[in-house]
């Protein structure tokens, strides 16, 4: 099946493409009928390789409805399945530095509300509704951090998402949907499940960011969560150990968590109710500040990181930006 998904076919007098990239656009395009998107799906699952895949994601480029470039922003490249197997410390972390000066960490965030628990995306463990792309933007530019849905930036993909969930593998998209990058980031913050992945997703990534930062973690991650080690490639290249008992930080010990508890997770480490896990917080505000350029050690990054938190109620920060997103939807609606 997979050769013949890989040759030139004709679907009544409109032929389709052949090759990875042609398979790509023509799901994309709805060229296929549900079985055969599915048929697809395998048979590029089973001609997964870090060249092919990348011809999928220059596709997957084309058909973005973004058309603005953020140069000082950080794509924070979360996995849009098994939401529920991640602490989500970057998203606090990101709200911390956002109350730095000069606008010198702009982080990205994009995801998408599917119809299952395993799913639940972004948008739902920060409380927040949906936006548009054009509200998103407005967020990165007035507050430095930004959500963007994918079903508003790259529908074509949403439009396939009961396939995926049916299909239960992991095809081409759950590779490389982490890397979307809506509004063309130098940088890019994701994470490998082990050390044998990363060659892959160097090959996959290479040229397409000028700095990135691969966290070896579980689940493919980005989220430091304990003792790790973290490579960083492009215009610079480093491997990062970093040593949690040189930070004072205490493992987050693996377990799952349903939405309300991420919620809660969330808003009392904001709120300062949980000091043992600052720590895990500010080594991840290190970090994007480390990728950025704007410290010379990750050391540096997790005291920026700790003074600040030191220094404002961000409980405050998190409830404006829930209020924020509300206003921005009910606006919306009002205007329609």
């Amino acid at each position: 099946m997979g050769n013949r998904f890989l040759k030139r076919i004709k679907k009544g007098n409109k032929k389709l493409s052949s090759g990875v990239a042609g398979i790509v656009r023509d799901i994309l395009e709805g060229n296929y009928s549900d079985i055969k998107t599915a048929g697809a799906l395998v048979c590029l699952k089973q001609h997964k390789s870090p060249r092919s895949y990348r011809k999928a994601l220059d596709v997957l480029d084309e058909f973005k409805r973004i058309n603005r470039t953020v140069k000082d922003s950080i794509e924070l490249a979360y996995p849009y399945r098994r939401k529920n197997f991640s602490p989500y410390f970057l998203i606090p972390a990101g709200i911390v530095l956002s109350l730095l000066p000069d606008s010198r960490v702009k982080t990205v965030f994009h995801g998408e509300n599917a119809p299952t628990p395993a799913t639940k995306d972004l948008f739902d463990y920060l409380n927040l509704s949906p936006i548009s792309t054009e509200d998103s933007l407005s967020m990165l530019e007035n507050l430095n951090i930004s959500f963007f849905n994918r079903k508003i930036f790259l529908p074509e993909i949403s439009s396939i998402a009961h396939i995926r969930i049916d299909l239960n593998i992991n095809d081409i998209f759950c590779h490389i949907e982490r890397y979307l990058n809506p509004v063309g980031s130098e940088f890019s913050i994701g994470g490998v499940r082990s050390r044998k992945e990363l060659d892959f997703y160097r090959q996959l990534l290479e040229g397409r960011y000028r700095r990135y930062i691969l966290v070896e973690d579980r689940e493919g991650y980005p989220d430091v969560v304990c003792s790790t080690v973290a490579y960083l490639y492009g215009d610079r290249e480093e491997i990062i150990e970093i040593d949690l008992s040189k930070f004072g930080g205490k493992q987050f010990l693996y377990r799952k968590l349903d939405l309300s508890s991420h919620i809660e997770f969330i808003t009392d480490l904001l709120s300062k109710k949980l000091p043992r896990y600052e720590p895990l917080l500010h080594i991840n505000g290190g970090l994007l500040l480390y990728l950025k350029g704007a410290v010379n050690s990750l050391q540096e990054g997790f005291e920026i990181s700790k003074e600040l938190f030191s220094k404002y109620d961000y409980s405050q920060i998190l409830k404006n930006l829930q209020r924020y997103t509300d206003y921005l939807n009910y606006k919306n609606i009002y205007e329609l």
